[in-house]
């Protein structure tokens, strides 16, 4: 399989390259000692990367200057020179608030690129898998949201990516999987945790929301997740004696809509709630790393409302939902994963691996 994906420069992009040069060393028996020692520590902490890809496969992540998703051209200019069997799009505008003001830019990358996409991978018969958000919906629901919830998107950027969805189900049916996904962090690009990791350095206080409620979600995790099943379109494939080509327009004909999945890790917890478990594991390992006492963040974090937020920062324009977990049953089942694999684990222990392995990139910069 040829994987192309979108978006190289953002956090899940990276996440995917990462654990693809993991599993494929450990797919050509490669001496794991030629791994960085971060590398090294995912395969402990994540084994499940070790056999989500085959020695054959090749993957290559292209930024937004090799392909932009709202340009045909550049499409169509990067299909040609890598010829992928499976597109992954990461690529997305992500500023929740500014595309309250820049609709149009949010509409041309969220909606209008993945359409762009679907369409070129129709034309070529490339399989394409399309990473959605958690903002889709208007979070009413006291429970986490299955595939089966109707979204209700509150905010410019999440009805730019509803209508994303809704144009590749569209062009590609079956040939599409969606997936949704909520609260994404890693030890690379901008997310909650690492802007809490640094607030925590040079602030005393810190107020965090206490009344949103999501799943955090490891990207390392959801990247095997996608993998996987992007290995089990090759195993359906490899099954068929029909080309390529017969097989996409099969899928078609029976007009069968694109799989939706929801992948999140296991529980809920409010921003302030996942603030506070940063603080308190990260000064735990540093205890445990420098064998030092009191050694913990002199930062207060204090829990605060929405609403009161919303009136200190006037800048922050976008309704955001309430309650926006999502449940992974459905995704798990597919995979038939192992009760204790880490990719069903709670966001709790998924963030410690997370953790242990940013300290080990840190490490590895200091050594080196």
């Amino acid at each position: 399989m040829r994987i192309l994906i979108t978006g190289a420069g953002g956090q899940l992009a990276q996440a995917l390259l990462l654990v693809a040069n993991v599993a494929q060393t450990n797919a050509a028996q490669v001496n794991v000692n030629g791994l960085a020692a971060a590398e090294q520590l995912l395969m402990g902490l994540l084994p499940e990367a070790l056999d989500c890809l085959l020695g054959s496969d090749i993957v290559k992540g292209f930024c937004r200057k090799q392909l932009d998703i709202s340009d045909s051209h550049s499409i169509a200019c990067a299909f040609d020179e890598f010829e992928p069997d499976v597109v992954v799009n990461c690529a997305a505008y992500n500023a929740v608030d500014l595309a309250e003001i820049e609709e149009a830019t949010a509409l041309a990358i969220n909606a209008n690129g993945p359409k762009l996409l679907a369409q070129a991978c129709f034309i070529r018969r490339i399989k394409l898998i399309h990473i959605s958000t958690d903002f889709v919906f208007d979070g009413e629901l006291t429970h986490p949201y299955t595939e089966q919830d109707v979204p209700l998107p509150l905010s410019v950027y999440g009805g730019s990516k509803l209508k994303g969805e809704s144009w590749v189900n569209e062009i590609l049916g079956c040939n599409a999987i969606i997936i949704r996904t909520s609260w994404l962090y890693s030890s690379k690009g901008t997310n909650f945790v690492k802007t809490m990791q640094n607030l925590f350095q040079v602030k005393e206080r810190l107020s965090v929301i206490d009344d949103q409620r999501g799943s955090p979600t490891w990207c390392e995790a959801l990247a095997v997740v996608i993998f996987k099943l992007v290995k089990q379109m090759k195993a359906v494939k490899a099954k068929s004696h029909e080309t390529k080509a017969k097989q996409f327009a099969k899928a078609l004909d029976e007009d069968v809509s694109a799989s939706l999945y929801h992948y999140a890790a296991a529980g809920t917890c409010s921003w302030f709630e996942f603030a506070q478990y940063i603080q308190r594991y990260q000064e735990q390992m540093l205890e445990s790393i420098q064998a030092v006492e009191n050694n913990h963040s002199s930062c207060s974090i204090e829990p605060i409302t929405t609403e009161l937020w919303q009136s200190l920062h006037r800048n922050k324009l976008a309704t955001r939902p309430m309650q926006s977990a999502l449940c992974a049953e459905k995704v798990t089942c597919k995979l038939a994963l192992d009760e204790q694999s880490i990719l069903k684990a709670s966001w709790q222990f998924q963030l410690q691996a997370m953790l242990r392995h940013q300290s080990a990139i840190k490490l590895n910069w200091i050594e080196g």
